[in-house]
């Protein structure tokens, strides 16, 4: 089905982290058998250029990938980067730092499938409800939906869509590690997820 699957993101992709023991990718890379899998996830990673920027470590994402998802934007989110507005071309401001990542991976990659996946609705036991700009998670989840749209990639938005959610404490003790990272189940159903999305 593919030749070369990449997953680029944060410690929910980066699995050196011990929070689950099979990441949503493992199952992925099950389901998809591709020839080749490469995992360009580290923990506490943001998208602009606070915390190893993504816009930098996609230049890591080899010639032959085929399939990418960026699992991204919670810790811009939690970490507090400055959100910016549309338009915005500098790394500095989450707006800017998703031009900069959308414009380099398909320019770079112009026959490569992006498929960007923003995270479900979280609980306060990690990240606070709001971070030290006023903002909540839905508001970067909000420019990840407009500029997502702007380059025409497609977005599964499990804020909106998973099903399931970090928030709700008897969900957050099924599904998660901490109201933030997904348990063995939560990863699982977050690669259910993907997988019907990409296949739909």
């Amino acid at each position: 089905m593919y030749t070369h699957y990449v997953a680029l993101g944060d410690s929910i992709t980066d699995n050196r982290t011990s929070y689950t023991s099979k990441w949503y990718h493992d199952w992925l890379n099950e389901w998809w058998q591709p020839q080749q899998t490469t995992i360009l996830g580290t923990a506490g990673s943001t998208v602009a250029l606070g915390h190893d920027s993504m816009v930098k470590r996609c230049q890591q994402i080899p010639a032959d990938c085929d399939i990418l998802t960026i699992y991204a934007g919670i810790n811009d989110f939690g970490r507090n980067q400055a959100l910016g507005q549309f338009g915005d071309k500098t790394v500095e401001t989450f707006y800017g730092a998703l031009e900069q990542l959308f414009m380099k991976c398909m320019s770079a990659h112009p026959d490569m499938a992006i498929y960007f996946i923003s995270h479900v609705h979280i609980g306060t036991d990690f990240f606070p409800q709001k971070n030290s700009f006023g903002l909540l998670q839905l508001d970067y989840e909000e420019a990840i939906c407009r500029m997502t749209q702007n380059f025409g990639i497609p977005h599964l938005s499990l804020y909106h869509n998973a099903g399931f959610n970090f928030f709700i404490p008897t969900l957050a003790e099924k599904y998660s590690y901490d109201t933030l990272h997904p348990n063995d189940l939560g990863h699982y159903k977050i690669a259910q997820k993907i997988h019907s999305y990409i296949n739909s």
